[in-house]
């Protein structure tokens, strides 16, 4: 009997103690709660910069002949070729656009044909007294950077800006004379093939624009 007072009674307590619990939990849920939920979002800024030479849109199809980029004046080569002791310039244009970013560009050549004369170079200046520089791209590939990389800002007074490139197939050889001949010999077996093709030298420019940092590192 006393067996079984003793479970009712804990049955009783277990239920009080059951309904205590609820109320408490009921009690801590019980509260207003307010949700605003909104969204976000972001512009990529625009990527746009163009190059152009001679006013033209430059593209893979564009092909520079420097003999028809010869100063004016040297009219004892005939027209459409270049030899020893002509020199010319030619000069590339970037357009900003709607470029929304800072960017840098520059101008390489590369690719020199396996005929190219050891005294056709191109220069920095128009007194054709400055190489241009030859260093290693992002590629690890040997280029002359014929214009070095400047800086085009997207304030409202840049628009754009142009470079010039200049060559020179030097007449006047220098050296000792042993040098002198053997290049003498070089450039007159050049010339003295029978195919144009033989006589054709090709090479690669490349206008790159890249996007600067202008904000502050961490």
């Amino acid at each position: 009997m006393k067996y079984g007072k003793m479970m009712k009674g804990i049955g009783v307590a277990a239920l009080a103690l059951t309904v205590v619990s609820s109320c408490i939990v009921g009690g801590t849920l019980a509260k207003y709660t307010t949700t605003a939920t909104g969204s976000g979002s972001a512009i990529v800024a625009k990527w746009a910069p163009k190059f152009t030479q001679g006013g033209a849109d430059f593209t893979s199809s564009t092909v520079v002949k420097l003999s028809d980029t010869t100063a004016t004046g040297q009219n004892k080569v005939i027209a459409d070729r270049i030899a020893p002791g002509t020199q010319g310039s030619f000069a590339f244009e970037i357009a900003k656009g709607d470029t929304e970013v800072a960017f840098e560009y520059s101008v390489e050549i590369s690719d020199l044909s396996d005929n190219w004369p050891e005294q056709l170079k191109f220069y920095t200046d128009a007194e054709c007294k400055t190489e241009a520089e030859l260093v290693q791209n992002a590629a690890g590939k040997n280029v002359y950077q014929v214009i070095k990389p400047t800086q085009i800002l997207t304030n409202s007074s840049s628009t754009g800006d142009s470079g010039t490139i200049y060559w020179k197939r030097a007449f006047e050889e220098t050296g000792a004379p042993e040098s002198i001949a053997a290049r003498d010999a070089l450039d007159s077996s050049l010339g003295a093939k029978e195919n144009e093709n033989d006589r054709t030298m090709t090479f690669k420019i490349s206008c790159i624009a890249t996007q600067i940092q202008t904000t502050q590192t961490p």
